[in-house]
């Protein structure tokens, strides 16, 4: 097996690849990426048991075969080469020598026959959908992704087809992220593991014109795009049922700008760490919110203006789950509703529209 390939074009399809190899295994062929040359395409995969991702290049002087070659080590040979056409030529499947001019590196390949069935994608069915709308309707809601795996459905974001519309859901039990959009497609659910999530927004494209098809397939999904295709497990479980707790009115509500209250909440983190948990205080009064906090650390006190229709209000909030839905909120200024209690949720919605839906359940204040 050989070929010739542009370092540039070759090093970008290794390093996304390299995302889905394992990097502790019992099976060492799952810590490499399966080389495959058939007629100048070579197909690169790199596969855990959980994700896969693979990839097709375009390559000269090919001759068929396939290998398999240490992830990290064929990622960091390739990027330390000098720029231009690096030849790969393996022999007898067990040296891979890449070499460019006077530069030659060699290193050890396993047999492809020692990596593990790879899962097909979905051939039937499926729903497309542009890739910068799905990257930003994951973006919005991962970040209320539960982290630890008492509960295993809700590690992942909860993909929810209705009556034409597309809603992702994620819940931690503190925070509730819920975006929808409308998609072409029957009425079906499934949970997408968080992992999987963070490399496929990696894959996405944020150009307008770019398509992802989505396929399911009893356990397993697919999103398939002129380049990649990625493979991933999905979540068995009952996810929590999140619609009761987004029903509100909105009677009592402020309009924020979000970079001002971003810059006030950056700011406020400079004194909570993980000894130093105290909450924000937001004091909601008039056309002003006063956001306050004071740790061993130091203490902040700023004002800023809002429009706010209530009575004066005071409401504790960890400072990073209040800066994470203004942040995922991703427009100029949002509703916060809110109730006459203290210890109530309050959700975040547009100006307009219903796109999003966030939730926030407060912290108590001494």
């Amino acid at each position: 097996m050989r070929f010739d390939c542009a370092k540039d074009v070759i090093l970008n399809a290794v390093m996304t690849t390299s995302n889905a190899a394992s990097q502790k295994s019992t099976i060492a062929a799952l810590q490499g990426l399966l080389l495959e040359l058939d007629n100048n395409v070579l197909f690169i995969t790199g596969y855990n048991l959980e994700i896969g991702i693979r990839t097709k290049i375009q390559v000269e002087n090919g001759e068929n075969g396939s290998v398999v070659i240490n992830a990290k080590m064929l990622s960091e040979i390739i990027r330390k080469m000098p720029s231009g056409i690096l030849s790969f030529d393996i022999e007898d499947g067990k040296i891979c020598k890449i070499s460019i001019g006077s530069t030659e590196l060699s290193i050890l390949c396993m047999s492809a026959d020692e990596y593990p069935p790879i899962p097909q994608s979905g051939s039937e069915g499926g729903f497309t959908v542009p890739q910068k709308l799905l990257k930003s309707m994951i973006t919005q809601t991962k970040y209320a992704c539960a982290v630890t795996d008492t509960k295993p459905a809700l590690t992942g974001c909860l993909f929810e087809i209705e009556d034409k519309t597309l809603n992702v859901v994620a819940v931690d039990g503190i925070r509730i992220a819920l975006r929808r959009e409308p998609v072409d497609y029957e009425n079906v659910s499934f949970i997408v593991p968080a992992r999987t999530l963070d490399e496929l927004v990696r894959l996405l494209s944020v150009e307008n014109d770019k398509n992802v098809t989505v396929s399911i397939d009893k356990n397993q999904i697919s999103f398939v795009d002129e380049n990649y295709t990625m493979i991933s497990r999905l979540i068995n479980g009952e996810f929590m049922e999140y619609k009761k707790h987004l029903i509100c009115n909105e009677n009592i509500y402020a309009e924020i700008k979000c970079r001002e209250i971003m810059d006030v909440l950056d700011r406020a983190m400079l004194f909570t760490d993980e000894k130093n948990k105290s909450p924000v205080r937001c004091e909601f009064s008039g056309d002003s919110l006063t956001v306050s906090c004071s740790t061993a650390l130091g203490k902040i006190h700023e004002k800023i203006n809002i429009k706010y229709n209530g009575e004066p209000i005071a409401i504790g909030f960890n400072a990073k789950f209040l800066l994470d839905a203004f942040k995922a909120a991703d427009c100029d200024c949002v509703k916060l509703v809110l109730t006459p209690s203290n210890v109530s949720p309050v959700i975040f919605v547009p100006m307009q529209g219903k796109e999003f839906t966030f939730l926030l359940l407060p912290m108590r204040l001494k």
